[in-house]
Parts: C-alpha cells; structure tokens; sequence
C-alpha cells in the first residue's frame, strides 16, 4: 500500500521499505535540481545494498514530469542511469547478468584470473590520477601506460613527472600482454579513459578466461564480488 510522507518542502509517495530504500530516496532527492514533490515507484534493494527505481518530479508551471530510472549504490547517485548499469546493478542476478552481458566469470575460478586483474586496473586507476595530479592532464592514447613508468619525449610532456614515476614497470595482464589505455576528452576534467585486457584469448569478446575486463566493470565487481 502507498501513502505520502511530508517531510520539510518535500512531498514523498513512499512504500513500505527498509532504511536503506529511505536513505537512498533522500540522498536522491539531495541532487535534484527540484527537491519538491518527488513521486517514486517500482523501487527494489538489490544485493550490495544497490537500490535501483523510478522517480518523478512535479512543476507547478510545467506539470509532472515522466517517471525516470535512478540508482543508488556505495557512494553512487545516478539519476540517469546508463543501460549496462540498470542490467547488472539492477538484476535480481547480477552475477548472472554480469556473465550474461559481458562473459565475466567469477573470480572462484582461477582460469580467469579475475582478482589479478581486478587489482591491476585498480593500481593502474590510482597511478593515472596521480599522473593528472601532478601534471594536469593524462597520458594520451598515443603514449599510453609506458607514460606511468618513464617521462614521456611526446607530447605533450608532463609538468611535474613524479620521480621513480607512477609504475615501476611497464603494465602487463596475467597473459603478458600490455594492459590497453583508452584516454577520451581534449583536456581538464572533461578528461576520461579505459583500461582493459582482452583476455586469455586476446581477441575482443568471449567468455571466462577469454572475456575483456576493463575499468568500467569495477563497479559491477565491487558489488557482485565484494
């Protein structure tokens, strides 16, 4: 059954649910532009304490709006969700959904050497936005991760190359194969990039041993493999 909850300039249609599903309302709520009157329906806690749902706001001079997707997770608020979040953070399976969507196996299974990997893009993560830190921007695409071990001599040359630099040798996937660098953005923040290993097999696609993992499958690795 639904009722309304009126809390300070906020109207909340609400459901029966736990701490968690009013938390994440509130943190929501939180980031919208128009806190007041906001409608939620179909809303679920998933596993990893994800709560995943839809949410409306209403303007007087505008009307309501359509209902819209949001997630919560960790320290994450999405209220525009991409489709691959919705899939995987959303399922009622998320390993099934991580494995069905992308052939990610469990880390259990040493043939994927997933943890190794898993760690890998993460030290890889950190010694990127070291590099950013002290330079203010990333390496390119062209220079890649070798950029992280040594000073590059491309351009454009980093400002403050930390000394040691950021990786002691260049970085290779439990195969031997040098992890791949994608860096998007012309500069600043608008900067992003994506690391990844194809594989056991080396080839784009496939499944356990052989799947591609890169940097944006660590959150759904956060939450379904904690």
């Amino acid at each position: 059954m639904l009722k309304w909850a009126l809390v300070p300039g906020v109207a909340i249609l609400l459901s029966a649910c736990s701490d968690g599903v009013e938390q994440a309302k509130e943190r929501l709520i939180s980031q919208l532009p128009d806190r007041k009157d906001v409608e939620f329906q179909n809303i679920a806690e998933r596993s990893g304490g994800v709560v995943c749902g839809e949410y409306r706001t209403f303007d007087p001079m505008r009307g309501s709006s359509g209902f819209s997707r949001f997630i919560v997770w960790q320290e994450a608020v999405e209220s525009r969700p991409s489709a691959d979040d919705w899939k995987i953070l959303c399922s009622q399976d998320p390993a099934a959904a991580l494995m069905a969507n992308y052939g990610i196996g469990s880390p259990d299974d040493a043939d994927t050497r997933l943890t190794q990997i898993r760690s890998d893009l993460e030290e890889l993560a950190a010694a990127l936005a070291l590099y950013m830190v002290d330079n203010y921007f990333l390496p390119s695409t062209e220079q890649g991760l070798d950029a992280l071990v040594a000073p590059t001599k491309t351009p454009p040359l980093p400002r403050n190359f930390k000394p040691g630099g950021y990786l002691s040798a260049p970085a290779t996937d439990p195969w031997g194969r040098p992890y791949l660098y994608e860096r998007s953005g012309l500069g600043g923040v608008a900067q992003e990039f994506r690391l990844y290993t194809l594989g056991a097999d080396g080839v784009p696609g496939g499944t356990g041993k052989d799947a591609d993992v890169s940097s944006d499958h660590l959150k759904y690795l956060d939450i379904v493999y904690p």
